[in-house]
């Protein structure tokens, strides 16, 4: 089904295509559903971008904004270079752009939309109290997570004879770094994973194994643990230091925090503008186009 935005016409095959390249960040939002279903999402998410640009379009044409010829040089230049040149014509992957006429208007198009995106999102600024309030409302984002520093030697194992047999390899490892055998000679001569001489470098929840990670965190600094079965063996971890969460200054994340609210502040408000055009047009499905 066509879609008709006042004296234009979006035909179904557009949408189709658009919903086509929408499809992939469809579904990862809808993990599990059915094809079919994400398929209709993808559509009506196609349709509502396509009427949204139909009207601000036909508005940014009204409004008949003055183009600078060498804006538009370097726009229909960049095209043909992210397009494979003027071979991009024959290829038929932009079916609305077929000679450098389509271009020039396309190119057009953008720069006009562009103009009115910048006009129509102008919002009053961010100040120092608007971010401060927000950063006191939220610590839960300015919050580094909990990290640590640890090294391990592993024994690795895949049968369960294999590990029957290293487990006790590891505990004797084990009995003799408690009895002063330097833990990284220890990893140089027996572990299975001598890289960097054992050490994992800094790492926080999420990263490893679960089995690993619930014992890593478990331990004290400078704490040697027990075994530890994971699906790559046995290992012996040493926590070399731990990290606590801690709240980032509002000095260093003010610059981040204006720039996020600034721009939600003009999505908002061209939202608004849109609703407006909405509001104010004729929208209806055709069909046979």
């Amino acid at each position: 089904m066509s879609v008709k935005v006042n004296q234009n016409t979006i035909p179904d095959w557009a949408i189709t295509r658009q919903a086509e390249a929408l499809f992939e960040n469809v579904s990862r939002g809808m993990p599990g559903k059915p094809r079919e279903v994400i398929e209709l999402a993808a559509f009506d998410l196609a349709k509502e971008r396509m009427i949204d640009q139909a009207l601000m379009a036909q508005e940014s044409k009204r409004r008949n904004y003055l183009v600078d010829p060498a804006e538009l040089a370097h726009g229909m230049k960049q095209w043909l270079k992210q397009n494979g040149g003027k071979k991009a014509f024959q290829k038929n992957k932009h079916p609305l752009i077929k000679d450098q006429e389509d271009l020039k208007k396309e190119i057009t198009s953008q720069i006009q939309f562009n103009r009115l995106l910048e006009e129509e999102s102008a919002c009053s600024p961010v100040s120092e109290k608007d971010a401060l309030e927000y950063y006191e409302s939220r610590p839960d984002l300015f919050r580094t997570e909990e990290t640590l520093s640890a090294s391990h030697l592993l024994k690795k194992a895949s049968t369960e004879e294999e590990f029957v047999e290293k487990e006790q390899a590891v505990l004797d490892l084990r009995k003799k770094i408690e009895q002063g055998m330097d833990f990284v000679e220890a990893v140089r001569e027996e572990s299975d994973d001598a890289v960097n001489d054992g050490h994992l470098g800094t790492f926080g929840k999420g990263r490893m194994v679960p089995e690993f990670e619930t014992v890593a965190f478990s331990l004290a600094e400078g704490e040697l643990s027990q075994p530890v079965r994971t699906q790559f063996g046995w290992h012996l971890i040493l926590l070399r230091e731990r990290t606590q969460p801690q709240i980032t200054p509002f000095e260093e994340m003010r610059e981040k925090i204006v720039e996020y609210l600034t721009e939600r502040r003009k999505d908002k408000v061209f939202e608004e503008f849109l609703d407006r055009l909405k509001s104010e047009a004729t929208i209806e499905e055709v069909s046979g186009i």
